[in-house]
């Protein structure tokens, strides 16, 4: 299914849309818990109205896949929901919601997402996530007052910000991506990259090809960058018995490009891990991401 920020604009734009909104928080268990208050409907018009005057700032953008390495200025990005390990689980706990008309702690909650529905079999599943606006440091070390007249009196709820701007929005099953990092930090997608990247380095025979392995892959893990890096190598189908067996190459490369890398030949090739600071290197070697232009001989990096 192509996405266009045209299209969903229109949707939100139909009559006789349907509304819920639910706040949620992530369980230490991994799974999710959500509540579903009841909203007046006025609040509903309002903020339909901002989001859909934020959605259309991003309209001249081009849309691009998701890279769990960084995005590019200019751009919208967009996955399938099937990329986040833990999406199932928000909307597992939207359908089991609590509906309970008590007063919740706005601190306790991560996200809301505004869910918008017709009974119409051509209008497609739309959820609009945000990241919360919450006023802990107000509540716990100043006073949040109001005025009543000319008069400045004291708020006692707490109280959360609810704004017309927009982190991400699922159309069906694809993503549209407004904001790179809150789609991390709402589905905590660093668990999910440092497991892809502990698939990727367990592969059957990389660890073949470097000494010192173990602290190796501990130093990858134990760093976001590298996580997020092999997150992205482990979809690009790298071959790394193939790349292995290239050590030729291999060793033009780290000399042609000056790298801090050494190597051993006997019994066998393998590339000799020895400090944090090779391990972009190393990474880039297993990506293949070394260059030499045809035209002009220019040497590069291709870290797309």
């Amino acid at each position: 299914m192509s996405i266009s920020i045209a299209d969903l604009v229109s949707n939100l734009r139909e009559n006789d849309l349907e509304f819920n909104l639910f706040f949620s928080r992530k369980l230490r268990n991994g799974n999710y818990v959500s509540f579903s208050p009841n909203i007046d409907a006025q609040i509903f018009d309002d903020l339909l109205n901002l989001i859909i005057e934020y959605v259309e700032t991003f309209s001249d953008k081009e849309i691009v896949e998701y890279n769990p390495t960084g995005y590019k200025d200019g751009t919208i990005e967009t996955c399938e929901t099937s990329y986040i390990n833990y999406y199932d689980r928000v909307i597992d706990s939207f359908r089991n919601s609590d509906h309970v008309e008590t007063e919740i702690d706005p601190d306790n909650y991560n996200f809301y997402t505004f869910e918008i529905k017709k009974e119409d079999e051509n209008f497609p599943e739309i959820k609009i996530f945000r990241r919360v606006t919450k006023f802990r440091k107000l509540h716990s070390k100043g006073i949040i007052a109001r005025f009543n007249g000319n008069t400045l009196n004291k708020v006692e709820s707490k109280l959360i910000g609810i704004d017309g701007e927009v982190d991400f929005i699922v159309v069906d099953n694809k993503i549209i991506i407004l904001s790179h990092y809150s789609l991390e930090r709402i589905f905590n997608l660093d668990e999910q990259f440092r497991d892809n990247a502990s698939a990727f380095l367990t592969q059957e025979g990389l660890s073949d090809g470097i000494v010192n392995f173990e602290s190796f892959y501990e130093d990858c893990l134990n760093d976001g960058r590298y996580r997020k890096t092999l997150t992205k190598m482990s979809s690009e189908n790298i071959d790394v018995s193939k790349t292995y067996d290239n050590y030729k190459n291999i060793k033009e490369t780290i000399d042609m490009f000056n790298l801090d890398i050494n190597y051993n030949e006997k019994p066998r090739f393998t590339i000799v891990y020895e400090e944090k600071s090779q391990i972009m290197d190393i990474l880039r070697i297993l990506r293949d991401s070394y260059y030499l232009s045809i035209i002009n001989k220019q040497k590069g990096v291709d870290d797309k």
